[in-house]
């Protein structure tokens, strides 16, 4: 297979699914692996330069001197208080930063053109990503009328504590400003980076495409630190998003999702309309499981849908390729019309053009 040039991109051929796209010419079996290796050694120093940032800044304002200062520290951004507006931009930051970790892991790689990461348009479909948006709003008011909705009829009353605004407007800033970039970075990195390079370097079948599945959805879950009932939530949510993924050709459902479920769950938590401003602070329930469930599903068969009457593409399309306009060619003989001849003054010419 050969290689390409600097400089030279190649596109994926025609009907070519999501998690295969970086199967083009400059493809070569050892790109997946330098880029999960590169993007995991960048995610990490990302990560620990923010929260090592927030800590130096900490220090030199005088409010990490100690060991027990530290351990407060780590206390705090385990408890994650929506109205801590320090421990969110650190939370989220942390995050957010992934998103530098794709393109640059890509690059070293090799792995062109970097717009497959986004769908088989090779571009982010903005258009179609806020109708999705406009979807999972929905979809969120009907998960939170059904959780208030049999909290009521099980005497499960939720009592407010508000937050008062001279504390609430700073996090709800940092809520709004970070989160898009945290939740896209995580789509970014679990259903694309993650999955396209196992799906491109595995062979084709239905094992392979399980394990592209799971691999990264497991991978989802288990990063984040709930209990049993919130991470069984969270992989309700990652198969959500999976499919979605897989079934639309791009992330554009999955984040807006993402963006809409953490911006409202944070803006929430933050308000104190829940109750509480812990992120975590229920365990879940086998309840709250199966509301999820149902607004997932709803919301994966409105996508589903709505993808179908605008036809949204689900696999790429054939390259658009550049052509030189038709020449006319002075011809010494008279042609026949139906061979394209056409009389122009005393000479006949002749529209030749090549099929691309």
């Amino acid at each position: 297979m050969p290689e390409a040039r600097r400089g030279e991109t190649f596109s994926p051929a025609a009907a070519t699914p999501y998690d295969r796209l970086p199967r083009t010419l400059a493809w070569a079996w050892w790109r997946p692996l330098l880029a999960l290796g590169v993007g995991l050694v960048v995610c990490v120093l990302g990560s620990t330069v923010v929260v090592g940032g927030g800590m130096l800044a900490m220090y030199l304002a005088g409010e990490l001197t100690s060991a027990a200062d530290v351990d407060a520290l780590l206390e705090r951004l385990l408890a994650l208080d929506a109205t801590d507006t320090f421990v969110l931009v650190i939370s989220l930051g942390s995050i957010a930063i992934w998103l530098l970790a794709v393109p640059i892991a890509l690059r070293v790689a090799g792995m062109r053109p970097k717009g497959h990461i986004s769908s088989v348009a090779l571009r982010l479909r903005w258009s179609w990503m806020g109708l999705c948006a406009l979807l999972a709003v929905v979809a969120l008011v009907v998960n939170f009328g059904l959780s208030l909705g049999l909290g009521a009829l099980a005497g499960d009353s939720v009592s407010p504590e508000w937050t008062p605004w001279a504390r609430l407007w700073l996090p709800l800033l940092v809520v709004l400003l970070l989160v898009p970039f945290q939740a896209a970075a995580e789509e970014y990195v679990f259903r694309g980076f993650l999955v396209q390079s196992l799906g491109s370097w595995l062979p084709r079948g239905t094992w392979p495409r399980v394990v592209v599945v799971v691999v990264p959805s497991l991978a989802f879950v288990f990063s984040h630190g709930y209990g049993l009932w919130g991470l069984l939530d969270v992989g309700v949510f990652a198969a959500t998003a999976m499919w979605l993924t897989l079934r639309t050709g791009g992330l554009e459902a999955a984040i807006a999702l993402h963006v809409v479920n953490n911006v409202v769950v944070f803006g929430m938590l933050a308000s104190g309309a829940l109750g509480t401003t812990v992120n975590g602070a229920s365990e879940g329930s086998l309840a709250g499981l199966l509301i999820t469930a149902i607004s997932s599903i709803g919301f994966a068969w409105a996508v589903e849908s709505l993808a179908r009457r605008r036809g949204i593409e689900r696999y790429s399309t054939w390259p658009q390729r550049e052509t030189a306009a038709p020449l006319a060619v002075a011809l010494p003989y008279p042609v026949a019309s139906w061979l394209g001849g056409e009389r122009m003054g005393t000479s006949t010419r002749v529209a030749n053009t090549q099929n691309v």
